[in-house]
């Protein structure tokens, strides 16, 4: 039985991806609905890293603003992806501020 304490990191990080994925710009574009799909099989299968790399790569495509890199960032803290916390870091210091306009 996995460790209760590994299962409580486990659901924030879900927790912290699905707020990074709901912060994602709407637009129409086929490459989202692939990567998106992708993101949604990984986390069904609890692979939480590759459902990370997908958001990150979702992230870049659609210009995403500072909140979306900021979960993002706190993901990889939550999961112990050092390696990836300066690009994410980086994205988040170049990311655009605000709410997007309608």
């Amino acid at each position: 039985m996995p460790d209760p304490e590994l299962i409580k990191r486990w659901k924030v990080t879900e927790t912290l991806l699905e707020r990074a994925r709901h912060a994602l710009p709407e637009v129409p574009h086929e490459q989202r609905s692939a990567l998106l799909a992708q993101y949604q099989e990984f986390l069904k299968h609890n692979e939480l890293g590759l459902a990370f790399d997908v958001l990150e790569e979702l992230g870049h495509l659609l210009s995403a603003r500072s909140g979306f890199w900021r979960d993002l960032e706190r993901a990889a803290e939550n999961i112990g992806l050092a390696d990836r916390l300066p690009a994410v870091r980086k994205a988040f210091a170049n990311a655009p501020t605000g709410r997007q306009e309608s």
